[in-house]
């Protein structure tokens, strides 16, 4: 039977985290095993470590010393006979990259999830990519389009897009009786998310529509955090910001709301942007990285330029305009999830990579 690890830096809340996750799960429901190593053992998400406690695969969470993790890591490998390494992001492919070096026979498999890196890390993961591992998965398109300009060796280089775990149904409840309109934007706070731009542009739309009741809900969390506060206050318009620091119900919020907003700078593939899909909101995003992948103008949300505030504002006040429109919209953004960023889709991607690098 296939043996695998998979090495994240973290188990904290985090769209590369929720991948490896759900990576994790699927490769167990094909009979393949799976080791799960933390590197920094002690760094794990509730939510997430009870995910790991009910699962069947094997959970490594290493502590002590630089080196003394290494020598843990590399005995784990040996012992579970482990013959392919999934990494994600620039710590874990680095450490994962060192393993290569000393053990050719391991197929090692980076991840890269953004479009965008600062400089250190990008000479990193472009070192480990050409020169150590046998490939690196990319979530979205836009990042291999860039890197390969960049140097990466375009022929190690696989596109594998994000999936997301659905309900049965869209269960999204709808306009409240007293008129209110839901926001809602999930996201580290973080400048790449780009919360001063979210925040002006509901700053405008309440002064636009005053006519109409306006609620906006950030749900994330990060050093950010008392900089949104802030603005909010300033722009007055904190009492219609709700903050939601790392809630354990983020789909229930985003059940009762209606409209998901996205500013980001730079993206790979949106995991926040597929849940507001899978339960059945219309989109406002920015025009990066794999959004247009996600986001059909006119079909289940809109995408608009970064930083452009009189195009958000317009599109969430179109949108704010009809319930109707707006569950339309939903079910469109339901059936992208669906037909686009299944499981199926996702494992049967791996499993193929898997097969063509076994036999190069």
């Amino acid at each position: 039977m296939l043996q695998v690890a998979i090495i994240c830096k973290t188990f904290l809340r985090g769209g590369a985290e929720k991948q490896a996750l759900i990576l994790t799960k699927l490769l167990e429901e094909n009979n393949i095993n799976v080791s799960l190593i933390n590197w920094n053992g002690n760094k794990v998400d509730p939510g997430y470590l009870k995910l790991i406690q009910n699962g069947s695969f094997k959970y490594f969470p290493l502590t002590g010393s630089y080196f003394g993790k290494l020598k843990r890591y590399r005995e784990i490998l040996r012992i579970e006979n482990v013959s392919i390494i999934i990494s994600y992001l620039t710590q874990s492919n680095f450490i994962s990259g060192i393993i290569k070096i000393r053990n050719q026979k391991i197929i090692c498999i980076g991840g890269i999830r953004n479009e965008k890196l600062p400089y250190y890390k990008f000479l990193v993961e472009i070192m480990v990519h050409n020169f150590c591992s046998d490939a690196t998965v990319f979530n979205n398109f836009s990042a291999k389009e860039k890197f390969s300009k960049r140097g990466f060796d375009p022929k190690k280089i696989f596109v594998i897009q994000n999936a997301i775990e659905l309900n049965n149904t869209l269960i999204r409840k709808g306009t409240r009786t007293n008129g209110e309109i839901r926001i809602i934007t999930v996201g580290r706070f973080v400048k790449q998310k780009d919360y001063e731009t979210a925040l002006n542009s509901f700053s405008a739309l309440v002064q636009n529509n005053k006519n109409k009741n306006f609620t906006y809900y950030i749900v994330g969390y990060g050093p950010l955090e008392n900089e949104i506060r802030s603005l909010a206050k300033s722009l007055k318009i904190d009492q219609e910001v709700k903050v939601f620091v790392n809630p354990p119900n983020i789909t229930d919020i985003l059940n009762d709301c209606d409209i998901f907003l996205s500013t980001s700078l730079f993206e790979g593939v949106s995991n926040s942007i597929m849940e507001a899909m899978a339960v059945g909101l219309p989109v406002v995003a920015t025009r990066v990285g794999d959004n247009g992948y996600l986001v059909k103008d006119g079909f289940n949300g809109y995408l608009v330029p970064c930083k452009y505030v009189e195009s958000i504002v317009e599109k969430l006040e179109y949108l704010s305009e009809s319930e109707d429109r707006r569950m339309e919209f939903g079910r469109n953004s339901r059936t992208i999830i669906e037909k686009d960023f299944s499981q199926t889709k996702f494992i049967d991607s791996y499993i193929r990579l898997f097969s063509e690098l076994q036999n190069s």
